[in-house]
């Protein structure tokens, strides 16, 4: 075995610090005391925050999927023939379609002018409609000089005319006004627009009231403060009651209603009240069960983000009863896997008995199959992500997972999958390192770990997971020199043959105090020169007797 001096600039370790090493290799003879050492007692704070600064593709264009919800037409038989195909079979909605117009666009100024003059309720219903089709544009909707024009307040009035064509234009209008920004939909909110459309969203006619529920659902997909107004006018309640008549909707009703649902649970700065989204959880239990693809996506995003808090918002999620229908969807397509596993790692990483939930659910068997046969490099990152969310757990979730045959699996992730797939693959195995029994921790290394360890410590530039890989790899030898001490020779010489040593010799020059801490402490418990410690030893001992011989005059 090739024996390391540490480099000269680790004589920064204090004394406290080296001493601690070698009290730390006592203590690894007790897996108890071990595990007192490594476990992260902090887990379910640590694993949050690496989900927020994690990347996650898959829910950032979902996300962004979600709220591009404007309707955009570019002529009249554009209009009439998308207003005729979602409202097919419906009565009052054909007699809507029919009553759509040719009607030649108006200016801001001319629309005033017919609304300032007692108009009547044709009057009404052809400047509302100029206006929805001006804003309906797919390019540079003029929604800002529309808000100038002060037309927007007849837009709100509008939502009382007694009138089913002027008030379904107006709420057109005024879902694509709060598609816009921020500022463009308060504009609409502090005009008075939230309530009348709350109200409308139950209205009769499912034409008017999908239009309506969809420009609620803009302004509660906003932000957290507009969420909350929307709650504050009745938002809840309105869906629930929809909810009570769902089966007598439309597809693409439901599909709003879902999607309406996504944004109310979307937001966490702060999330919305315990008690609402213990309403919403009702509702999402039955909408994740509906027929329609687009539905169940929806509803699971929308648990998803229900499940992405404090571990009573995850309770609330399996009180639903709803984890069951979201774990069939691991057998589906990708745009319903994406959303399950990101619910179900989630609640992965609440309490113990959460984490358990997922596991009695037969989540892991299902694991090794999606593994398996995914080619989406999206995909496997969220099961690596999910995993080692159980793996955090306690040393019986650990041996769920090891028994599920997926630290193979783990290991060769981290060895040659995608550099995003090996950054969580690399959580997973410290995790494990840090949790688990001596013999769960012994079992990487007759899974071949140490080459795919020895390979990310020379190729990987990310600091955390570099840090995860030496720490790892510290605690494997740390406990197979204390509790597996005729295998150290052998892990000497893997660490050795696949380049280890040579990145821990680098190493020792990282900036990162963390990182060079790490590697100095690995080579000097594992690989140091014990002849040469003892030649300078010699050397200083003998230095000293010479100096007593000498005498000076």
């Amino acid at each position: 075995m090739r024996q390391v001096k540490s480099a000269t600039k680790l004589t920064k370790m204090s004394l406290s610090e080296t001493k601690l090493s070698r009290d730390n290799a006592d203590d690894g003879k007790d897996d108890a005391g071990r595990l007192q050492q490594y476990k992260n007692l902090t887990k379910h704070e640590e694993l949050r925050r690496r989900r927020t600064e994690c990347s996650v593709e898959i829910r950032k264009q979902k996300g962004a999927d979600l709220m591009m919800k404007r309707r955009n037409i570019i002529d009249n038989e554009d209009d009439l023939d998308e207003i005729e195909s979602e409202n097919e079979g419906t009565d009052k909605g054909d007699k809507l379609s029919n009553q759509m117009s040719n009607t030649n666009r108006l200016s801001n100024d001319e629309i005033k002018q017919i609304l300032s003059a007692n108009p009547s309720e044709d009057d009404m219903i052809r400047c509302f409609e100029s206006l929805r089709k001006s804003l309906s544009k797919t390019k540079n909707p003029p929604i800002d000089d529309v808000i100038q024009s002060g037309l927007i307040n007849a837009l709100v009035q509008a939502l009382r005319v007694q009138n089913d064509r002027v008030q379904y234009e107006a709420a057109w209008a005024l879902t694509n006004i709060v598609s816009g920004s921020t500022s463009q939909t308060m504009s609409a909110v502090e005009a008075g627009a939230c309530a009348p459309l709350v109200e409308l969203s139950c209205h009769s006619d499912g034409q008017i009231a999908e239009q309506a529920l969809w420009a609620v659902a803009n302004i509660a997909g906003d932000s957290a403060q507009l969420r909350d107004y929307v709650i504050e006018c009745h938002g809840v309640e309105a869906l629930m009651h929809l909810m009570s008549r769902i089966d007598q909707f439309t597809t693409s009703h439901v599909r709003t209603i879902a999607w309406a649902f996504s944004n109310m649970c979307r937001h966490k700065n702060p999330h919305a009240p315990l008690p609402v989204l213990k309403v919403l959880a009702k509702g999402l239990a039955v909408l994740v069960k509906h027929s329609d693809r687009q539905v169940r996506q929806d509803a699971c995003w929308a648990v998803s983000y229900l499940t992405d808090g404090p571990d009573e918002q995850i309770e609330l999620a399996r009180e639903s009863g709803v984890l069951s229908t979201i774990v069939s969807y691991l057998d589906e397509s990708e745009n319903l896997i994406a959303p399950a596993l990101r619910t179900l790692g989630n609640v992965a990483t609440g309490n113990d008995s959460l984490t358990q939930s997922v596991i009695d659910l037969g989540v892991l068997d299902r694991m090794v199959q999606l593994m398996e046969k995914t080619r989406s490099t999206s995909i496997m990152k969220e099961c690596c992500w999910l995993i080692s969310n159980i793996i955090a757990g306690t040393q019986k979730q650990i041996q769920a997972v090891l028994d599920a045959h997926l630290l193979p699996i783990l290991v060769n992730i981290l060895k040659s999958g995608d550099h995003k797939c090996q950054f969580e693959a690399s959580w997973a195995l410290s995790n494990l390192a840090q949790g688990g029994t001596s013999r769960q921790i012994v079992a990487m290394m007759e899974e071949n770990v140490v080459p795919a360890l020895c390979q990310a410590l020379n190729t990987t530039h990310n600091q955390d997971m570099l840090n995860n890989t030496l720490e790892t790899l510290y605690t494997l030898m740390l406990t197979v020199q204390t509790s597996y001490s005729h295998k150290m020779d052998i892990l000497h010489d893997e660490v050795e043959e696949n380049g280890g040593l040579d990145a821990l010799e680098r190493l020792q020059e990282s900036q990162s105090e963390s990182i060079y801490t790490q590697a100095y402490r690995i080579i000097t418990q594992f690989f140091g020169d014990d002849e040469n410690d003892q030649n300078d030893e010699n050397s200083r001992a003998s230095a000293a007797g010479n100096a007593q011989n000498q005498w000076n005059f």
